[in-house]
């Protein structure tokens, strides 16, 4: 590669500035690029779209680079091509300047998305980096309320460094979004603490929950998490339609990849990405028409078979007769009564031709147990004589994925909890 460049290396031991990066920008037919050593920087856009917006709400900004001999250059080659910090932190800053302007130019509406390098996130205040940003927002036009810079968790292990680093940016007027969440150092606690705006959880997830029932479950519960925490999620690297209709049913906010746009150097048209969104909410409706008729097909005969056993143990009947059709269903695993504090107050009742399995936990008296903090119970006893089903979980008795169907019933002139497990697998 050293012997493609025209000139010689000339290394800087200083950051370039606002004023350094004018006379290395040519314009060419509404295409900016920027020189940078013996590399020229141009800009590609990647359009983040909202689905419940049905619109692209902002780009995320991708250096592409080419060398005197016409070469294209990947981005890690780029950056290993920086000889010290002085020059990483100006490569950063000039693809910073170079998405900034590239994003004016075009009269991109919405959120620009921008990675800082960690080095660059390091030593904003050391490097004036408030002065830059505000130099360049202000040459093109872009407020910095539109900039949102992805970082990534592990840019720091000194947590005060890092949580006023965050200050700082959010200090300018720019947003922020942590980047690759679910990758190496991600934590739950960085989350909460630092309170971004925005949470990019890594394209893994898609991956993953398009692959793996068991994440595909698993990832709702981590956006709900998130939204709880205070901030927006953002699902990246959608490359195909069923990955799309898992974000979406994930109840994530945003979502980036080839699938909604491929990034691109020429001015970003919405149309196409709008068009995606719409096929992914079609097949979103008709596969959860499908799933809704699927699971109520599924769980159906053990609702009524509850419901059955309820009205009959109201009636004064026995356990066993109340009982006797439900765990004649194939996938039973076994019932139980609980009182209205949540106590366990029968034996676990196996289904026919069912052992009762360990669980996770050694072998305990029943009778001790409290379920209180169940959402069997809870919905039940919020909901007397309706028939609650659970999302599928991992049964602590058992060590097998279930659903629990349960109902809130008179005996004897007291309230009941009736549950019956259900195997999931």
């Amino acid at each position: 590669m050293h012997a493609l460049r025209a000139v010689p290396r000339r290394q800087h031991d200083t950051v370039v500035d606002f004023a350094a990066l004018q006379p290395l920008t040519r314009r060419l037919e509404g295409r900016l690029t920027v020189d940078w050593a013996d590399y020229r920087l141009g800009s590609h856009l990647q359009p983040i779209v909202s689905f419940s917006h049905r619109s692209v709400v902002g780009h995320e900004g991708l250096v592409r680079a080419i060398d005197a001999a016409g070469n294209r250059i990947g981005p890690l080659t780029l950056l290993q091509e920086a000889d010290n910090a002085a020059e990483l932190i100006s490569l950063d800053r000039s693809c910073r300047y170079l998405h900034i302007g590239q994003a004016a130019t075009w009269g991109t509406p919405g959120y620009l998305f921008l990675n800082m390098h960690p080095l660059a996130f390091a030593s904003l205040e050391a490097t004036g980096c408030a002065d830059f940003m505000r130099d360049t927002t202000a040459a093109f036009g872009l407020p910095p309320e539109r900039l949102v810079i992805e970082i990534t968790e592990d840019v720091l292990t000194d947590d005060s460094a890092f949580e006023s680093s965050v200050r700082y940016l959010k200090d300018m007027g720019c947003r922020i979004a942590l980047d690759d969440f679910g990758a190496g150092h991600s934590n739950f606690d960085r989350v909460w603490r630092l309170k971004p705006e925005i949470v990019k959880l890594d394209r893994d997830f898609a991956t993953r929950a398009a692959d793996d029932e068991a994440a595909r479950r698993l990832l709702p519960q981590i956006v709900e998490l998130l939204h709880e925490a205070g901030s927006l999620v953002l699902l990246e690297g959608i490359e195909t339609a069923g990955q799309a209709r898992i974000a979406m049913a994930a109840d994530v906010d945003f979502a980036q990849g080839f699938f909604f746009g491929h990034p691109t150097g020429e001015a970003p048209e919405p149309a196409p990405s709008v068009a995606a969104i719409d096929a992914v909410w079609a097949d979103y409706d008709t596969v959860q028409a499908d799933d809704h008729r699927r699971y109520r097909e599924h769980i159906g005969d053990y609702v009524n078979a509850i419901g059955h056993a309820a009205a009959l143990l109201s009636d004064r009947r026995s356990m066993d007769e109340a009982l006797k059709l439900f765990l004649t269903l194939p996938n039973a695993l076994r019932c139980y009564m609980l009182d209205e504090q949540g106590f366990q107050i029968s034996r676990n009742i196996p289904a026919h031709g069912e052992r009762l399995a360990t669980g996770v936990t050694p072998a305990v008296d029943s009778a001790r147990s409290r379920w209180s903090r169940r959402p069997y119970f809870r919905r039940a006893m919020e909901t007397p004589g309706r028939v609650c089903v659970t999302r599928p979980y991992l049964c602590i008795s058992s060590a097998v994925l279930c659903v629990t169907v349960s109902i809130c019933v008179q005996v004897g002139g007291h309230r009941r909890v009736l549950c019956g497990d259900v195997s999931w697998a």
